[in-house]
């Protein structure tokens, strides 16, 4: 039998298979081994970027969010803002027309005060002149005393109170303590304080100070009372200038400290006044009425009189009175004598003078 022929060995053939199979594989692995761990790797990588994203659209969602609400804030501060605006307008406004008020006032003002300097500028002139006035009326006449009080309390009377020879005649009787019979019965039994403290005497005496104080500075002064006894107070009796301020004090002083008392002998007052060397020129008489009792046997004898009584004795002490002499009446009030006013006017008319019932706040 025939041997079968051998293969003849190729070593380039079998090596370049083998390398090739190899080679193959080598690939083959290395594309597995790639291919999984790039797997892992883009599968860990998606799921990061995933949480990324889900955070990203988280916070985006937030942020959709809070842009809302910023908007709407927005929105309401554009309203806010508006609203102050046009608060801020009207505010500018009023303070507009406060200031444009502000300065009509202060025009106003100035006007005003150029008035007030004009208006001033009168005033000083005038009081300049009423200080020259006042200046040459008190060169004129001063007065004799200066009288404590509150404003200008003479008053038109009407009374004349010049003369060379000025006699002042305060009533001193019981009824000058009050205006009615009964409460001065019964202030003749008070005290002495209590006396002297009546109204009607304190307006009495006030009044004979004001006499005293518009007396002219050229004139004389005295002073007399009667109750029923009349006489002169001014130190010794005899006229005294009416510069001579002390001792015409002293005498109203006297007459502050002596209340009034007894009856009332207008008779025996004009026989007084008789007498004077030289007779008064002037006389103020202060009394409230009629006599009630004169120096007469029968005058003394009554224990009671009435108004005719009175009248009676007034026109008696009348045919004591000198000639030539003025009476000036100054009847206080007092019940009981309604012929007083009349018969006092009378007197006053007939010698040249005046009669006045002041009123209750004078002098």
């Amino acid at each position: 039998m025939k041997r079968p022929r051998k293969r003849q060995f190729s070593v380039f053939l079998l090596s370049f298979l083998d390398i090739m199979a190899g080679g193959f594989g080598a690939v083959v692995l290395i594309f597995l081994i790639i291919d999984h761990n790039t797997m892992e790797v883009i599968e860990s990588a998606n799921r990061d970027q995933l949480a990324e994203v889900r955070l990203l659209d988280k916070r985006q969602e937030e942020g959709q969010q809070n842009l809302v609400k910023l908007r709407e804030r927005v929105g309401l501060l554009k309203l806010q803002i508006a609203d102050q605006r046009e608060k801020i307008k009207n505010i500018q406004q009023e303070v507009d027309e406060k200031e444009e008020e502000v300065e009509e006032i202060e025009r106003q003002a100035l006007d005003q005060s150029e008035t007030e300097k004009q208006l001033q500028s009168e005033i000083d002139t005038k009081q300049e002149e009423l200080d020259k006035a006042k200046q040459m009326r008190d060169d004129r006449r001063p007065n004799t005393l200066e009288i404590a009080g509150a404003g200008d309390r003479q008053y038109l009377t009407g009374l004349f109170l010049g003369g060379n020879r000025i006699l002042i005649v305060v009533d001193t009787s019981a009824s000058m303590l009050h205006n009615t019979i009964v409460n001065v019965a019964i202030l003749r039994n008070k005290d002495k304080e209590t006396q002297l403290n009546s109204k009607k005497w304190i307006r009495a005496v006030d009044t004979v100070e004001w006499f005293v104080a518009n007396a002219p500075i050229t004139s004389q002064l005295q002073i007399a009372t009667f109750n029923t006894e009349a006489k002169l107070i001014v130190d010794d009796g005899d006229w005294h200038d009416a510069t001579d301020a002390q001792a015409l004090e002293d005498a109203i002083k006297f007459l502050r400290e002596t209340p009034p008392t007894q009856g009332t002998d207008l008779k025996g007052l004009f026989e007084l006044i008789a007498k004077m060397k030289p007779i008064p020129e002037n006389v103020f008489l202060i009394t409230d009425g009629f006599p009630t009792t004169d120096d007469s046997n029968a005058s003394r004898r009554r224990t009671t009189i009435n108004g005719q009584q009175r009248l009676e004795l007034f026109h008696r002490a009348l045919d004591e009175l000198p000639a030539g002499i003025t009476v000036n009446s100054i009847l206080l009030p007092f019940e009981g004598d309604p012929w007083a006013a009349g018969s006092f006017w009378a007197l006053s008319h007939n010698t040249g003078g005046t009669f006045m019932t002041p009123s209750r706040d004078w002098p």
